[in-house]
């Protein structure tokens, strides 16, 4: 087994210079691998025997198998020359019949042998590569579950599943059938080498340098393509992550109107990959063309050379030379068409590379590990002794200084203080997520290190402020809390956590698909079963990061009664800014800079009036005589704030800042499993206004090439000149026959002297136009990809979010066809179209010359070519069909997405064999099914392999009896066989490309389903641009999802805001608050009602426009990789720094930026994973603050922060509230006291309305949830 590597190892493999010694360098020889040492890739290149590392008994005897059948083929086919030199004799020293039973025998056994050694060849190295790649897989999941999240925060999630799928395939074409292809090659070449020497020592001697020069040709192109070719797959890692972050957080970015700053980001990162792609191209043109070149040369010499043996009489038999000609070419042009099974090689080994580095790293914590004590029971004490610690991305700041707390078993202890302070990294150190710099953490007095990371992530439940779900049902999210769950358990978890009543009123009940990351939930719903999912857990410790964050005020006050329950004979730390909910703390711990700066209980640290507990619970508190006068009421039923049903995912969180449809992104990592039914895609393409049309295949995909018409014309003209290199060169064999049927022996030189410059001639026309065409099909094939990749990236972006609601149509699905419909696609437009093209062209040539040579041969040869013909379509229409059907049902890549996303709450719940058996699972059921189309393929490849010895059968048999009849002459014979022999070598050369050009349709059909999705894209800057004061009225709108359209979320809902005015929205989870704001920005349409601003209906509005004078701040602030400086100004065009240094003022980021090492040019890193929750916030703040907007929308704008950055940040916006008008949802209902109005809504109405005095004075549920958030004492 592989010893692991560690980080340092993995510096020390990619930093060294890589010599080659021994067998390493005589593979580099054969296989091209180049001087692999002088280039610096993202990871060393694996030995090619390395490849093969993860094959089983089973798969290397099927690889011995395949091998051996390779090399028996190699040595087998240059006995077709050996004949032909015999027939070549025959021909040219007698005109008689010689009946060649001998012959016609020997065909037929060859036919046969071919076809069974063919497909047993195929189907033995196609399965073991498919088994390899299945277990490369495996152990890469594998090996991702077991990493710890320092590691993760220094990756990019997009990049990651990247790699995997990338690196897979490149490995799977590497080490399949193209070994065997290689080995048949070179095996080949050497048989023809030796038959030669056999035949003549000395013109073989001659034509020889073919072969060693043509290998150095092609090593020389593989040492300059590596380069380029590392380069582009690490910039295509890039770039798949901007679409990934893009599309995942589609809402952010159209709430920004950032999907023009999106798309350029997207096709500068393409543009900088497609530079790299096309210099690989360029380089691999030339040394394939100047291959040709080096061939006819040697072709040239060899038939000079051999008219002067001929001539002195050295050589008695003609026929031995076109024999040796034949053998020496033949063996060479098999040894130059290995020039793309070398790259797949070569690109294996550099992918594998990659994989590889990733299977072996060994991590600091080692989720997987059996080491450690397994600690059976726990009083439930926890003590930080000096604890300090510094995040691996800010090594030089410490985050903890010397933090010692202590907490008794069964005491309820809660952290305090401002954002960044620790209290979250304390809860990431507890569980194991980051191992301290120093210092110690003990449970029971035993240091955490030593116990086992299983046994301790099973002693310490934990759940998070962001709540994540998986895919799939209600019940079998609860159940991965414990998988021996009983259904009964799972009820009386979900009314431990206030969740079952709202489940009961499902249709489906617990069996209810929540859909990717719970979108089909609200964000309280989701909370609630996040809360049930760690209490079935039953761990001794609990910890509460903002467990109830995402509820509203009644609900919290249930849960929080819920989690006191939970409780009870556990220990408890919690984790909340809103610090009502921790009067009843046995123990609060106030951090500050990393150290306790107080300690105490609620009452003991209130009464320290210049502390910063108190400071931060007066903040919290309303004023005096605004507060409720009546006692407080009694818990309500909790049906009273749950009647709504599954669906308000959009109400808490209708837009990309802070939707169930983010939530279900990047950000969380909740991503659907799911197949792409073609016709749920089409379903959802007529919901979107488009109707449902008939898939036009590659015609469309021809069809919408604007822009490159030009460059595909200059492709096509270039492959038809190079398609007539075939008919040329047999063309000049029939001159060079005629040369040598000629009756006078001593003009055979002086004649044979101007073919050999035609044959030279046709070297420099062959290295002037492959170049040109490879490289015209090349850049056609990268501007036409990366052109239609902008075009789906800007058809999503510009999508109704209604789109992404229905799971075949979901974000991540979405991404996932992108990525892997596009590069399939560039089959039908690369250089291997330009072989099937400059094939197709040669073989039509080809028949017409055999036509007018002896209608008879050429007609027989159509014939057999027709008839190979309809054999290829048939098998290519059943692989097709059989790849339509895998990409159907291949969900390893969504769930791999998923995986990855959520890495962290799949460690901290002890579930990654579960996960693991599921991806597992997933990749054993695609395998079954692309092990379905490997006997298609190996038929496929027989039938090519042996076409030839069948064709030449049929065509020779019949030009003897013509012969013999007097109805042809030899040399008409031999040039009418030769083209048909030639004219099936060109199809077979098709057939080579024929696998990877059969998944380019359904690609192309998936691809342009995506980019033709109606999406109002062009109807962004259609509308009115009236000047905008601020007035706002929602007038009686109803509103349902899409989805779920006999359910009205908005029932009626009567609201208005005059400009200037800050208007607040109150209410209970559910009862679509965020919605209102979701129609503010134009994400759904409502169904009935009228909507206005400033008297103008908003679906009148330029959609573009609207959202210039409309901001938004959500709940979870979506970042974008990049500066902190790129991030605020997303979306704009006209700001200065100036403005963005006065945004980030009032949004109290300034001080933390520009005391940054390099301020506003800090990386905020992936969703801003380098900051804290609070500082992202503020980010997102000033990032709406600098659009300086009529109209801000706040959807608990401030729920991240500490109590002290919310106050400060609170004073800020209602400074920025001035002269705009601002529309306010909140939970914490201290920072809505001084609204200008304030709606409670219920059940999408509004049931109270007024200013909070008005509203307090009332005492209805305005006042009742004023009085659970109360801190007075």
């Amino acid at each position: 087994m592989t010893e692991l590597k560690t980080d340092k190892e993995f510096a020390d493999d990619s930093s060294g210079q890589y010599e080659q010694s021994g067998i390493d360098k005589f593979i580099s020889i054969i296989l091209c691998r180049g001087d692999f040492a002088k280039q610096k890739l993202d990871a060393k290149p694996v030995s090619f025997f390395q490849l093969f590392r993860f094959a089983t008994t089973c798969d290397c005897f099927m690889l011995s198998v395949s091998a051996l059948l390779a090399i028996f083929t190699g040595i087998g086919q240059p006995l077709i020359c050996l004949i032909g030199g015999k027939l070549t004799n025959v021909f040219l020293l007698t005109k008689t019949f010689e009946r060649n039973d001998a012959f016609w025998y020997q065909a037929y056994i060859y036919v046969y042998l071919y076809a069974s050694v063919g497909i047993t060849m195929y189907i033995c190295a196609k399965n073991a590569s498919l088994n390899i790649t299945c277990t490369m897989r495996r152990e890469y999941m594998k090996s991702l579950l077991r990493q710890e999240a320092a590691w993760f925060d220094q990756q990019k999630t997009g990049t990651l599943t990247a790699q995997l799928n990338a690196n897979i395939e490149k490995i799977k074409d590497g080490i399949g059938d193209k070994v065997g292809m290689i080995l048949r090659g070179v095996t080949m070449f050497l048989t023809c080498v030796i038959i030669g020497f056999i035949y003549d020592w000395r013109l073989t001697l001659v034509m020889f340098g073919t072969g060693p020069i043509s290998a150095a040709l092609l090593s020389t192109m593989a040492r300059q393509t590596e380069h380029s070719s590392s380069m582009q797959s690490s910039i295509d890692g890039r770039a798949a992550a901007v679409l990934e972050e893009s599309i995942m957080n589609v809402k952010t970015v159209a709430a920004c109107n950032a999907q023009e700053t999106m798309i350029r980001r997207y096709a500068a990162t393409l543009k900088a990959c497609r530079k790299f792609a096309l210099h690989a191209y360029a380089f691999a043109g030339f040394f394939d063309g100047l291959f040709f070149l080096v061939l006819y040369v040697f072709f040239a010499v060899g038939f000079y050379y051999g008219a002067y043996l001929y001539q002195i009489r050295t050589i008695t038999n003609p026929g031995f030379i076109f024999a040796v000609a034949n053998l020496i070419m033949f063996g060479s042009y098999n040894l130059g068409v290995l020039s793309p099974h070398l790259m797949a090689v070569l690109n294996a080994r550099v992918a594998a590379a990659v994989i590889y580095k990733i299977i072996d790293r060994k991590p600091s914590i080692d989720s997987s590990s059996t080491d450690g004590m397994k600690v059976n029971e726990v009083t439930g004490r926890i003590e930080f002794q000096n604890v300090k610690f510094s995040y691996p991305t800010s090594k030089e700041h410490l985050v903890l200084n010397g933090l010692s707390w202590t907490a008794k078993p069964g005491d309820i202890v809660a952290l305090v203080g401002h954002s960044g302070c620790g209290k979250s990294t304390s809860i990431g150190l507890l569980t194991r997520l980051y191992n301290c710099n120093s210092g110690a953490i003990l449970i029971d007095g035993i240091n955490i290190c030593d116990i086992n990371i299983h046994t301790l992530r099973n002693i310490v439940g934990v759940v998070q402020q962001e709540p994540l779900l998986f895919s799939g049902t209600i019940k079998e999210n609860i159940r991965f809390g414990k998988l021996d769950l009983t259904d009964q358990e799972i009820i009386d978890a979900c009314k431990i956590a206030n969740a079952h009543d709202f489940i009961d009123k499902l249709c489906e009940g617990y069996d209810t698909m929540i859909g990717a990351g719970g979108i089909q939930l609200s964000g309280g719903q989701k909370q609630r079963i996040a809360i049930a999912r760690t209490i079935v857990r039953n761990p001794r410790i609990l910890l509460l990061d903002e467990a109830t964050s995402a509820l509203d005020a009644e609900s919290e006050v249930i849960v929080q009664n819920a989690l006191k329950k939970a409780s009870v004979g556990r220990t408890t730390i919690i984790i909340a800014h809103r610090l009502s909910t921790l009067r009843d703390s046995n123990q609060i711990i106030v951090l500050d800079k990393g150290q306790v700066a107080e300690i105490g209980t609620h009452k003991e640290l209130c009464n320290k009036k210049d502390g910063i507990y108190a400071s931060l619970v007066k903040s919290q508190q309303f004023e005096e005589q605004q507060k409720p006068k009546s006692p407080p009421v009694e818990e309500l039923p909790s049906e009273t704030f749950h009647r709504s049903s599954v669906r308000d995912s959009h109400n808490s969180s209708g837009y990309g800042i802070m939707s169930s449809f983010t939530r279900g992104s990047i950000m969380s990592g909740n991503v659907t499993c799911v197949s792409i039914p073609e016709e749920s895609t089409e379903k959802s393409v007529e919901l979107n206004g488009k109707k449902k049309s008939k898939p036009k295949g590659l015609w469309q995909l021809y069809t919408n090439c604007h822009g490159n018409y030009g460059k595909i014309i200059t492709a096509l003209l270039t492959s038809i000149l190079r398609g007539m290199e075939l008919p040329l060169f047999v063309l000049i064999f029939d001159l060079t026959f005629a040369v040598f049927a000629q009756a006078k022996l001593e003009s055979t030189l002086e004649r044979i002297l101007p073919i050999a410059i035609i044959y030279i001639a046709l070297g420099i026309a062959c290295l002037i136009v492959i170049f040109a065409a490879t490289f015209a099909f090349g850049w056609t094939a990268e501007c036409v990809v990366d052109s239609l990749r902008l075009r789906a990236m800007r058809s999503m972006l510009y999508q109704n979010a209604e789109y992404f609601d229905t799971p075949s149509t979901s974000t991540a699905v979405t991404v996932t066809r992108i990525s892997v419909d596009a590069p399939n696609i560039k089959a039908a437009l690369d250089p291997r179209m330009m072989q099937i093209l400059n094939n197709i062209v040669a073989t039509f040539v080809l028949v017409i010359i055999a036509v007018m040579f002896n209608w008879p041969i050429g007609l027989l040869g159509s014939g057999n070519l027709l008839l190979l013909i309809l054999m290829l379509t048939l098998i290519a229409s059943k692989m097709q069909k059989l790849n339509k059907c895998a990409l159907k049902e291949d969900l390893t890549g969504q769930l791999a997405l998923e995986i990855v996303e959520q890495i962290r709450t799949i460690q901290l719940i002890t579930r990654e064999e579960h996960f693991h058996r599921l991806y597992v699972r997933k990749i054993e059921d695609l395998l079954y099914l692309q092990k379905k189309s490997s006997p298609y393929e190996a038929i496929l490849f027989a039938v090519t392999s042996s076409f030839m010895f069948f064709s030449d059968m049929l065509s020779y048999a019949a030009g003897i009896a013509l012969i013999y009849y007097g109805y042809s002459s030899p040399q008409e014979i031999f040039t009418a066989a030769w083209s048909i022999a030639t004219s099936g070598w060109a199809l077979i050369m098709v057939s080579g490309c024929l696998n990877t050009f059969v998944m380019a349709s359904p690609a192309s059909n998936s691809l342009f389903r995506i980019i033709n999705t109606g999406s109002g894209m062009n109807d962004v800057d259609e509308g009115l641009r009236p000047a905008i004061k601020g007035d706002v009225q929602f007038d009686k709108i109803k509103f349902s999802y899409p989805t779920r359209p006999q359910r009205n979320v908005l029932n009626g809902l009567n609201l208005t805001a005059y400009a200037g005015q800050t208007v607040a929205v109150a209410g209970p989870s559910g009862s679509g608050k965020s919605t209102v704001i979701a129609l503010l920005e134009r994400f759904y349409r409502f169904n009935s009602g009228q909507l206005t601003l400033d008297d103008n209906s908003i679906t009148k509005l330029s959609l573009r426009y609207l959202r210039e004078q409309i901001a938004l701040v959500g709940q979870e602030p979506i970042l974008f990789s990049g500066t902190i400086l790129e991030n605020i100004l997303l979306g704009t065009t006209d700001k200065t720094l100036s403005d963005v240094r006065e945004a980030c003022k009032i949004a109290n980021i300034i001080d933390f930026i520009e005391t940054s090492p390099k301020g506003y040019d800090t990386e905020v890193g992936e969703h801003g994973g380098q900051l804290s929750g609070g500082q992202k916030q503020r980010i997102a703040i000033a990032r709406a603050l600098v659009r300086n907007p009529k109209i801000l929308l706040l959807d608990e704008a401030t729920s991240a922060l500490d109590a002290e950055c919310e106050r400060t940040v609170q004073q800020a916006l209602d400074a920025a509230s001035s002269g705009r008008t601002c529309i306010t949802v909140a939970h914490r209902l201290s920072s809505i006291q001084h609204a200008d109005q304030i709606f409670f809504v219920e059940n999408g109405k509004v049931v109270e309305e007024g200013t909070h005095q008005e509203l307090v004075e009332l005492d209805g549920k305005y006042a009742d949830l004023i009085r659970k958030q109360d801190l007075s004492l």
